[in-house]
């Protein structure tokens, strides 16, 4: 009954008022739940305080000193000569591979060729943000070198602070409590249905600990690597060849339009030709035989 006793006594403490101390053999898991409120919530009320001071992950370089946790998206939007872009943009594809997973990992890309002189291509990064202040110093220089610009360039910061001390102090909250469920779990003199009830419980917050567990390493990457798209475009020409392109693929198309008309009407001539041999020209000799018959009657007759 010692075991009971401490139980009771820690109920007290975290809800702040007296309960009645039945048969010690007697718990549920409403009182387990209770008990290890009791134990944790001091923890949960010290936790921001703790992580002000050090990040809650190995990666803190998304942090500043004060403890504020953002997660940058970067997006630029480069022109430059049509010619330059694949070359530009297979560069920066191998300068992330290069650099490692651990600084550089690609989300994306894609490249698309409408013509000679309309080409665009876009490339999806998540960055290392020491790596990829390098990264772009490195593409400012490249645009450069083949007369391109950057057209924009935006940056957009989302605030992760709350979501990352609230998923950590959750995750501290629910290992406390499995660990005094595996306590309780051991007690040797518990009845079978309660035993249950403790396992079914335990499953259930081993369970919110996984998925707990997973969200905060979300946030850390979030934290840790910035998001980073950028955008190639071929500059346009005052006048480009796309502008006459027209006129001169009319002239390609000239003889083969000629020949199609001519296709046309050989076309309809042999489907005519059976029609005029076998019904409209015995046709009209017919009409022509039986007016000949008739004009001579008629002036007979008059």
């Amino acid at each position: 009954m010692k075991f009971n006793f401490k139980t009771a006594t820690l109920c007290l403490a975290a809800i702040g008022f007296i309960t009645a101390c039945e048969d010690g053999s007697n718990y549920n898991t409403g009182n387990m739940d209770q008990m290890a409120q009791a134990d944790f919530a001091p923890s949960m009320a010290e936790a921001p305080q703790a992580m002000r001071k050090s990040a809650p992950g190995e990666p803190n370089s998304g942090a500043d000193p004060a403890g504020v946790y953002l997660a940058y998206r970067y997006t630029y939007g480069l022109i430059m000569p049509s010619a330059a872009i694949k070359s530009t943009f297979d560069k920066h594809i191998q300068i992330c591979r290069d650099a490692g997973a651990s600084n550089c990992q690609i989300t994306g890309s894609s490249t698309n060729s409408y013509s000679d002189e309309d080409i665009r291509a876009n490339l999806s990064l998540r960055a290392e943000p020491k790596w990829l202040e390098t990264f772009i110093t490195g593409m400012k220089t490249d645009i450069s070198d083949v007369d391109g610009r950057i057209e924009n360039a935006n940056t957009s910061v989302e605030d992760l602070t709350r979501a990352l001390l609230d998923t950590d102090a959750r995750l501290k909250a629910k290992t406390t409590l499995r660990t005094r469920l595996e306590n309780l779990l051991e007690t040797r003199d518990a009845k079978l249905p309660d035993l249950l009830a403790l396992e079914r419980e335990l499953a259930r917050v081993q369970a919110e600990i996984e998925s707990a567990t997973a969200n905060l390493k979300a946030l850390r990457a979030r934290v840790s690597m910035s998001v980073v798209n950028i955008n190639y475009t071929s500059e346009r020409a005052a006048v480009s060849r796309s502008a006459v392109s027209p006129i001169g693929e009319a002239l390609k198309d000239f003889v083969r339009i000629v020949s199609n008309g001519i296709a046309g009407v050989i076309t309809f001539v042999a489907f005519m030709l059976p029609w005029m041999i076998f019904l409209i020209i015995p046709g009209l000799f017919t009409l022509r035989w039986v007016w000949r018959r008739r004009r001579p009657a008629e002036l007979n007759k008059g």
